[in-house]
């Protein structure tokens, strides 16, 4: 059985401004076009009685588990992460498994 991956992020971020979340969300638009990705998903953490001060949270969700290596150093996605160094107070916490195969043609 073939597999695709999810990846998501959790992270700790300084309290974004309009135009600070719009230059984030700009940029993951931007990734939303590179090889492999399915979704992109990107927003403020609702739970915050349970979220260890982890306020964003941040899914991939990757065709195949390999489009994760393209991605990694990909140009736009070490952008994105200039971007968002400029507002992480904490390193992520990263989780990375396996589902079973998604394609394009049924995430939609």
């Amino acid at each position: 059985m073939s597999h695709s991956l999810e990846h998501i992020l959790f992270m700790k971020l300084k309290d974004l401004n309009e135009s600070e979340f719009k230059e984030l969300t700009d940029k993951i638009e931007e990734l939303k076009t590179l090889p492999g990705v399915l979704i992109i998903s990107f927003g403020k953490n609702l739970c915050v009685d349970r979220s260890g001060g982890y306020n964003y949270g941040y899914r991939v969700l990757f065709e195949d588990p390999k489009d994760l290596d393209t991605y990694g150093p990909h140009p736009t996605h070490e952008e994105f992460k200039v971007i968002l160094n400029k507002y992480r107070v904490d390193p992520p916490i990263v989780s990375d498994y396996l589902i079973p195969r998604v394609n394009k043609e049924n995430c939609k």
